[in-house]
């Protein structure tokens, strides 16, 4: 083989590090690229950042936008109106701890639980034992692992600092003191035990005794079979009439399993959205972007100074440059987002006036479509973007699903079809549920074809039992 050196001259696409950096910022949540941001800004001191979300837009100054390669950007023009004072309600996220537009306030569960825990008289072995306790809870309020690992994870403290060991006993006292606090069931260490707390609180209100005893019964004795039995055989097990297991029944769906939930929506509606929507004054919905998704940016006015004046190093012109990028990509992800959720909104007019059961069918390509943008492209926007709507607060990925057919030709979005389907279980006789077949049926006499294996898929997907679980006699 003869070795030999030749050139050739070709043509590669590559990536400027300027289009990987929009692209990378084009995925990131709210609080992504608050980090990205601060970490930015760490290593460059010309971008400066607020220190809280102002509600304020991107902004730079005409002496900072001065640049032979870029022009004065209006910021305020390329975030659009902020989010005023403006409510949404629905998806059960409470709201009403927005002021003026800001982030909705929560306390969470650990800060409720130490402001009861402050009110008490308790020794310090006591206190201690209580925090690591409340420290132990899993998402859901429960206290999972045993006590005895609990206090093994933290016994040199109490040798050395509290007088010796914990006992079963102190365990078990601050295990029920744990209990006692609000909400109610928090610190159970099983369903059956945080059910059994909230019937055992039920039974300081006046109700009805026997409905009371009977629900302690079911939870306490028969709570395997309780959902999964037809009533007339849970009746025959727990030897009682149909009368009273019904209102125990009733009892215990007023209970709640999970006692931290409430705490994790309050969380969970803390997020700032990007999006909000509104009834325009032609009486169209229309999307605007939220100022309170971004933090207010500049470029230092004294280092920029410096550089236009020539009395700096070519680092710091560098770093500029590299700063001023950061605020171009940043409008355009803004400008990007902004563009996908109207295309969103004007596809999806009917969700936002009559609700789930009017979302139309769509998929990321028909967005694409609209905005002349790439797919990859509306999936990086849709990821970890949130919509605020008089609906509630939705993920951009919500608005795409999957389609059944029509008899017309036509097609019906899974939403729409879990919204009906919703409807009917909520609306049906509970002495006769309506089977999955006959709401299959149903959907026939409507013109959508339905199998019943689908109309199964979208029922355990909204969690709610079969028919035969929910028969009441």
């Amino acid at each position: 083989m003869k070795i030999s050196l030749t050139t050739k001259t070709s043509q590669q696409l590559t990536l400027t590090p300027q289009l990987q950096q929009a692209i990378r910022l084009l995925q990131l949540s709210n609080l992504e690229l608050r980090q990205e941001l601060e970490a930015f800004s760490a290593d460059n001191p010309l971008l400066e950042i607020e220190d809280s979300m102002s509600g304020e837009s991107l902004e730079t100054s005409s002496q900072e936008a001065e640049s032979p390669t870029e022009s004065s950007d209006d910021w305020e023009d390329a975030i659009g109106d902020g989010l005023t004072d403006w409510r949404g309600e629905g998806s059960g996220e409470d709201r009403a701890g927005r002021e003026d537009g800001g982030e909705i306030g929560f306390i969470s569960l650990q800060a409720h639980l130490r402001e009861q825990v402050a009110g008490l008289h308790l020794s310090p072995r006591d206190r201690v034992w209580l925090e690591i306790l409340i420290e132990a809870l899993d998402e859901d309020g429960y206290v999972r692992d045993p006590l005895t690992e609990l206090a093994e994870g933290y016994a040199e403290v109490f040798e050395s600092d509290l007088g010796g060991a914990l006992d079963e006993d102190e365990m078990m006292v601050g295990l029920r003191l744990l209990q006692a606090l609000d909400p109610p069931g928090i610190g159970a260490q099983s369903l059956q035990q945080c059910l059994q707390i909230q019937l055992g609180g039920l039974s300081k209100i006046s109700l009805d005794a026997d409905a009371l005893q009977a629900a302690q019964l079911l939870v306490g004795s028969h709570l395997d079979q309780v959902g999964q039995m037809p009533l007339a055989s849970l009746c025959r097990a727990c030897g009682l009439d149909r009368d009273l297991v019904n209102a125990a029944l009733d009892l215990i769906r007023g209970l709640e399993p999970r006692p931290a939930e409430r705490f994790q929506a309050q969380r969970d509606a803390s997020l700032t959205p990007d999006v909000m929507v509104s009834l325009g004054r032609n009486g169209k919905w229309v999307a605007r972007l939220s100022k309170q998704s971004l933090p207010r940016l500049s470029i230092n006015s004294e280092y920029a100074r410096l550089i236009r004046d020539g009395e700096s190093d070519s680092v710091l012109s560098q770093k500029l440059q590299e700063a001023r990028w950061m605020l171009k990509n940043i409008a355009q992800r803004s400008e990007t987002i902004l563009k996908v959720s109207q295309a969103i909104v004007a596809a999806q007019q009917a969700f936002f006036s009559q609700g789930p059961k009017a979302m139309r069918p769509m998929v990321l390509r028909d967005i694409a479509e609209a905005c002349e943008l790439h797919e990859s492209t509306v999936s990086r926007v849709t990821n970890q973007k949130f919509m605020l709507t008089p609906l509630g607060c939705f993920e951009l990925k919500f608005f795409f699903s999957s389609h059944v057919g029509t008899d017309d030709g036509g097609a019906a979005s899974a939403t729409a079809l879990k919204a009906q389907i919703e409807a009917w279980i909520k609306a049906e006789d509970s002495a006769k549920p309506l089977s999955d077949q006959a709401l299959s049926d149903r959907f026939q006499e409507q013109g959508v074809v339905v199998a019943r294996r689908t109309v199964a898929k979208y029922r355990e997907a909204l969690r709610i039992p079969s028919a035969s679980l929910r028969k009441r006699q």
